[in-house]
């Protein structure tokens, strides 16, 4: 037991010496600056955030796609931009027993209020389809082993290609309160379908929502991971934020026409404003166009090396020999 615990001393001990011994050398860390393109794929809660009046809404699911490059005046900062597509959905309800009033106009000039009464609450759901150009300023601070943290933040223009809503359940009643001019009698008229005062089944009803371009604020942090000399993958977390309404203003319409026609919620005087929002998560791959990366440092140790060189062997005293020898050969010669 003894000679073993004395042999790992040892062994411990002209480990440290040796440790101690071994010269340091440098070997490149490849970080990339440069321009580069890449391709992105996000998933998570895509929304057209607004909340109705007495109603409620909860943001549904989306995803976007996209292409892009930057470029980075050095390893850590730079600037990207791209094309997105992006989906967002909500789903919002109208309780029962709302009721709205609103001004119209017989065929004679004559105005009359018409009411709408929500008899069953109304369910809908919203999609919208957009286009987004953003410009994010990134931060990325590499690690010893090539990889990288990053944070970019900044700004997307986003466009509206197409909006649309959908009905699952909901019944509302139209009647009309009607003030004759000429007698100054008050009249309320319903139940007379030829005339658009009756009850209304929504459910199936669609149409479209019509929007404006929005301004949205973005944040993204995530985690760099390379996998050759020039291309590399980032997967992160993100969180868009509207900075001004999507809602098409000049196109505001009340809930239901006086035609009983339905113009979906998100363009109804019911919402006030409607919010771009979004967060999730994002996959990316990328590739450096600009050739060869920068270098960085990484400490490693090599095993010392045997010399090559032949130090010749000192003969001085085998010549010397050699004279000694000769000269008393000579000696016996005389």
């Amino acid at each position: 037991m003894k000679k073993t615990a004395v042999s790992l001393l040892a062994i411990a001990f002209s480990a440290s010496i040796f440790a101690q011994s071994v010269p340091s050398t440098s070997t490149p860390i490849q970080n990339l600056k440069g321009f580069e393109l890449f391709g992105t794929a996000s998933f998570g809660m895509f929304g057209l955030n607004y909340l109705p009046a007495n109603g409620s809404h909860i943001d549904g699911p989306g995803i976007r796609v996209g292409v892009g490059g930057g470029f980075f005046i050095n390893p850590c900062w730079g600037i990207t931009t791209g094309f997105n597509m992006a989906t967002y959905s909500t789903f919002s309800t109208i309780a029962s027993g709302t009721s709205y009033s609103y001004t119209a106009y017989d065929s004679d000039g004559y105005p009359y209020s018409q009411q709408i009464k929500v008899n069953t609450k109304i369910s809908e759901s919203d999609f919208a389809y957009q286009c987004e150009i953003p410009l994010m300023l990134n931060y990325r601070h590499y690690l010893p082993s090539g990889n990288a943290y990053y944070i970019a933040g900044g700004a997307k223009m986003s466009f509206p290609i197409g909006g649309y809503f959908h009905v699952f359940r909901g019944v509302v009643t139209s009647s009309c309160n009607y003030n004759l001019p000429y007698n100054n009698l008050g009249a309320t008229l319903s139940n007379l379908p030829w005339l658009g005062f009756n009850t209304t089944e929504l459910s199936g009803t669609n149409g479209k929502i019509s929007l404006n371009e929005s301004y949205v604020a973005s944040l993204e942090v995530g985690y760099l991971y390379k996998l050759k000399k020039t291309t590399f993958v980032t997967l992160s977390v993100f969180g868009d934020y509207g900075l001004n309404s999507a809602r098409d203003q000049i196109s505001q319409q009340n809930l239901v026409l006086p035609t009983n026609q339905y113009t979906g919620i998100p363009c109804s005087t019911a919402v006030n404003f409607v919010r771009l929002m979004s967060f999730g998560v994002k996959a990316s791959w990328h590739i450096n166009i600009s050739g060869e990366p920068t270098h960085g440092k990484k400490k490693t140790y090599e095993q010392p090396q045997k010399s090559n060189d032949n130090t010749p062997i000192n003969n001085t005293h085998s010549h010397m020999g050699g004279h000694q020898r000769m000269g008393g050969m000579g000696g016996m010669n005389n």
